[in-house]
């Protein structure tokens, strides 16, 4: 017997109630519980069904929804930093190795134009800062009814890339004297293009993560 539209919200409910507030993994949850269910309801149309719903998560596993839900939010991780090195690692193959060779020369050539080499310096940081701020403004960005876990790694990024960041300015900090040296200074240019690079497949995974839950969920606003 197939549910109706009002028992589904029901499941659905249920199982937002329980601690599931990502719409992709609830709804994977819902389609479980309904097709239990209906077979249930196929053998006896009279049971209770709220008491059906708690008997099946019940029965669900050792500790619920938690578990699976650890699980997909490992696995969804896993995916994303997979796919954003993988995204990376294109831009240092050709033709892309293009983008970053003219990256690289292109700030090798602003640094000439700058009188103090610390000024140049401290705007690539500052740049490297906006990036991120921009990371957090979407990661705590609450305009959406619905939240996609496949869409919740904005805030995971933004920690990777901000301790990419830290990590950059404290050498920088401590190997200032070393500013006219030409060959510190590319290899810190390098650093940033990488960082820089990073941040731009992070945002790009984000995007081809975002058109695929449109795709798949349209009368969602995403």
């Amino acid at each position: 017997m197939e549910l109706t539209k009002e028992q589904l919200l029901q499941i659905d409910n249920y199982v937002f109630v329980c601690g599931i507030k990502y719409y992709d993994v609830r709804t994977e949850i819902v389609d479980h519980f309904a097709n239990i269910l209906e077979q249930k309801l196929d053998k006896n149309p009279n049971i209770n069904f709220k008491r059906e719903i708690e008997n099946i998560h019940r029965n669900f596993s050792d500790r619920g929804f938690s578990n699976l839900l650890k699980e997909k939010r490992s696995s969804v991780t896993k995916k994303f930093y997979k796919q954003s090195f993988k995204h990376l690692i294109s831009f240092f193959k050709f033709p892309k190795i293009i983008i970053t060779g003219v990256l690289f020369y292109s700030l090798t050539q602003i640094q000439i134009l700058f009188i103090e080499t610390q000024d140049f310096f401290e705007g690539l940081f500052f740049v490297s800062v906006l990036l991120m701020f921009v990371i957090l403004f979407r990661a705590f960005r609450r305009t959406k009814k619905e939240t996609f876990l496949t869409l919740s790694m904005t805030l995971g990024f933004y920690q990777f890339y901000h301790i990419f960041v830290i990590f950059l300015q404290s050498s920088y900090s401590r190997s200032i004297e070393s500013l006219t040296n030409s060959t510190h200074n590319n290899i810190f240019i390098a650093c940033y293009v990488l960082l820089f690079l990073f941040f731009w497949c992070g945002e790009s995974v984000y995007h081809q993560n975002k058109k695929l839950v449109k795709e798949q969920y349209p009368n969602i606003l995403v």
